[in-house]
């Protein structure tokens, strides 16, 4: 059976869902862990390489105690101008490379077409927000918006990989 991981990374609060694939909605089947560190803006090269590391392997670790065999990442937010996108970019490559060495299959969750998916057409601002209150009108509340947001990744893996998903209907 094919456990899906959503992942929404973040230095300081990165988000995972684990999914079962035969899920059935049943919320309490679902598992989400929050792992990051918050780190000085004076911490050295070396105690930010190893949070990376740290995050990896609590991710890592997250995913063998459930059984994860397909991960559908947030995909970057490349738009953003900022220093942390390059620490993201790292922390991103660090973690895929782990969870490929796992044995764990890696997708790309474009976070446009996963909220498209949950929310259907003509959302704008406040996206994350309406992902999170979607959830909530499913009948499951996150601890912060970006478990919302893993959810929102691992709901479009479940799309692809013919498990129960939430979706909405396009207008015709």
């Amino acid at each position: 059976m094919s456990v899906i991981l959503g992942l929404d990374l973040s230095l300081n609060a990165a988000a995972a869902v684990a999914v079962p694939a035969n899920w059935d909605r049943v919320w309490s089947r679902v598992n989400t862990v929050v792992v990051g560190e918050v780190l000085s803006t004076m911490a050295t090269l070396e105690e930010r390489a190893r949070r990376t590391q740290s995050i990896a392997r609590k991710l890592c670790a997250f995913a063998r105690q459930h059984n994860v065999t397909h991960a559908w990442i947030e995909d970057y937010a490349f738009s953003r101008k900022s220093a942390s996108v390059h620490a993201l970019a790292e922390l991103g490559g660090v973690v895929k490379l782990a969870l490929a060495e796992e044995g764990i299959v890696l997708e790309r969750a474009n976070m446009g077409t996963a909220r498209k998916l949950l929310l259907g057409m003509g959302r704008g601002k406040g996206i994350k927000l309406a992902v999170y209150d979607a959830w909530l009108a499913a009948g499951r509340r996150f601890e912060s918006l970006d478990e919302s947001d893993a959810m929102a990744c691992a709901n479009l893996g479940l799309s692809h990989l013919g498990g129960y998903f939430f979706g909405q209907e396009e207008a015709a």
